[in-house]
């Protein structure tokens, strides 16, 4: 009875070495995500990165065929120091579904703030296995956005100190309610009046549908909500067909442009149509201002149609907590240099005061 007791240690001990439990199996595939360039070389609203999304079996290698429904999901707001787009943050960039004939997505993208995005994805395997997995991708903030921040909160907490100084003197006192408004409004101004695009919320809610026809086929690219606003998406349905409605077995490819800097912000090659000659995606338009879909749909027999859909894009100035948030660090910051003003001018007055004192006091003694 002891030698069965001891063995059965021993296997379970051996399970435990080996990573594996009784009634576990090892994961059918991994979801792997890679960059080009790699994550510590993206700028945040400037690079346009190459992502690829990968499934893989236990062997590393890739699972051809697999269906994918991806979101990729934008950081969180931070608690303190927001970004340049607090629309855009907790919100989702990109949501497709889509075939993987050689087990990789393909797709380029520029990353509008800093932080950890995911990459929530569930994979249905060619043999019916459903893959469930979140990978993750951590981008620093740019750095001159970074140095921009240091200068300004470096001039602040000089406009506090030299404030401090001139209150402190005694010199001035008519000009300390001049200097508090002083600091109210430079930090009020940089905190509060940001609108990045000036416009309104367009009314424009119902979706726009688009047809080009080349080479007897016909496309059709429905924008639903036809035009865009920050922090929402706008979902792109493209349909390939004959010119009597019969479906079209290809590939399209789609490009978002943002037209006031001529760059793409997206960009998805031949992504794989449906049985019914549909393919779907839903991206954000991250930034205030026009842009333009430019979409090409190719038959496997060669045939192509191309075509552009322009869309306005709304944007918003930053939520009223966010502003209030910014502007309190921001006058705090004054504040420190202020009160640091202040000590520094009465140590010099407590010293000037001590050393004029203790002439008085000697002249007196030798009278």
């Amino acid at each position: 009875m002891r030698i069965r007791r001891t063995a059965l240690v021993v296997v379970l001990l051996a399970a435990l070495l080996a990573g594996v439990w009784p009634g576990q199996a090892a994961p059918a595939a991994q979801v792997l995500v890679e960059t080009d360039p790699p994550a510590p070389a993206i700028v945040p609203d400037d690079t346009l990165v190459t992502t690829r999304l990968r499934v893989v079996d236990a062997n590393g290698m890739p699972v051809r065929g697999a269906r994918v429904a991806l979101h990729l999901d934008t950081p969180p707001r931070p608690k303190v120091i927001t970004t340049d787009f607090p629309h855009v943050e907790g919100t989702t960039l990109i949501d497709l579904e889509t075939v993987l004939p050689d087990g990789e997505l393909r797709f380029q993208a520029v990353y509008p703030i800093r932080g950890t995005y995911t990459f929530p994805a569930r994979v249905t395997l060619p043999d019916g296995q459903i893959v469930e997995a979140t990978p993750t991708l951590s981008i620093r903030e740019n750095p001159a956005e970074v140095r921009n921040m240091l200068i300004m909160v470096g001039l602040l907490f000089a406009f506090g100190f030299v404030s401090g100084l001139i209150v402190g003197s005694g010199r001035k006192r008519a000009g300390v309610a001049a200097l508090v408004l002083a600091a109210f409004w430079l930090t009020g101004s940089t905190a509060l009046a940001h609108n990045p695009s000036g416009k309104e919320p367009s009314a424009q809610a119902g979706p726009v549908t688009v047809t080009a026809e080349a080479d007897g086929l016909r496309a059709t690219a429905t924008i639903s909500p036809g035009s865009g606003a920050v922090g929402r998406l706008n979902e792109i349905v493209v349909r390939l067909t004959t010119a009597g409605g019969q479906p079209v077995a290809g590939q399209i490819s789609l490009a978002a442009i943002h037209l006031e800097d001529n760059v793409p912000i997206y960009r998805f090659d031949d992504l794989p149509l449906d049985d019914d000659g549909t393919a779907r995606v839903a991206v954000q338009f991250f930034d205030g201002t026009e842009h333009e879909l430019r979409f090409t749909a190719r038959a496997t027999d060669g045939r192509a149609v191309a075509w552009q859909v322009p869309v306005e894009v709304v944007g918003f100035p930053p939520p009223l907590n966010v502003k209030v948030r910014m502007w309190l660090l921001l006058l705090a910051v004054v504040a420190l240099g202020l009160f640091l003003g202040l000590w520094v001018s009465g140590r010099r007055a407590d010293r000037q005061l001590a050393s004029s004192g203790g002439y008085q006091y000697s002249t007196a003694h030798r009278n």
